[in-house]
């Protein structure tokens, strides 16, 4: 484990301030992946079980009294829709379904920002790194090789790093649109059902 930690030290020194930031980012990037998979995990175990519930919910819709409160996501989507007062129950429950939607994609955005600005993070410790070389190589006309050397090794080590976190974001990001298209495509489907009852009694 020390070996391990020494050796991200060694890496984080020598590829200067720019490491930093980027570091700030790998991590980010990988607290937001897990927490978004485990949203994402949790809303399918929460429809399933609360599968009984919904049909509750649907069973409970001729009835304004009735509250199904329980570990359902759609049951909860209908029961706050049907505590919006004054608003159309059809346009309570878009309301609360895009709620639902939005609450899901949140997320998607800072891994999208990630695979962008990761790589352009890499880029700027590049030419740092090779601006520091040429300083050097101008200061005097016996510059110190090592010297010279650090600055092409923080180039370069950027270069990767930033390359690196742009990956590790870019698998989690399209995963993620995936599920989360197949997630709003059950949504609808699933919601429909109330919207169906609702409009229903007026036909």
């Amino acid at each position: 484990m020390n070996c391990v930690l020494d050796a991200i030290g060694d890496w984080m020194t020598r590829g200067g301030w720019v490491m930093w930031p980027l570091a700030c980012c790998a991590f980010t990037t990988l607290f937001v992946s897990i927490s978004k998979f485990m949203q994402w995990g949790s809303f399918l175990l929460f429809r399933k079980l609360g599968a009984k519930e919904w049909q509750q919910a649907l069973a409970s819709l001729t009835n304004p009294e009735v509250d199904c409160a329980g570990v359902s996501p759609y049951a909860a989507v209908v029961n706050r829709a049907r505590k919006r007062r004054g608003v159309p129950p059809i346009e309570a429950l878009e309301y609360e379904a895009k709620r639902l939607v939005k609450k899901l994609a949140f997320g998607l955005g800072f891994l999208d920002t990630m695979v962008t600005l990761a790589p352009m993070l890499g880029i700027l410790g590049t030419v740092t790194g090779i601006i520091a070389s040429f300083n050097l190589l101008g200061a005097s006309t016996a510059a110190d090789p090592a010297a010279v050397s650090s600055g092409i090794a923080e180039a370069l080590i950027t270069t990767a790093t930033g390359l690196i976190v742009s990956m590790v974001a870019l698998v989690p990001l399209n995963a993620g649109r995936v599920v989360h298209a197949r997630l709003v495509e059950s949504i609808e489907r699933d919601l429909s059902e109330v919207e169906h009852l609702i409009v229903k009694p007026t036909a």
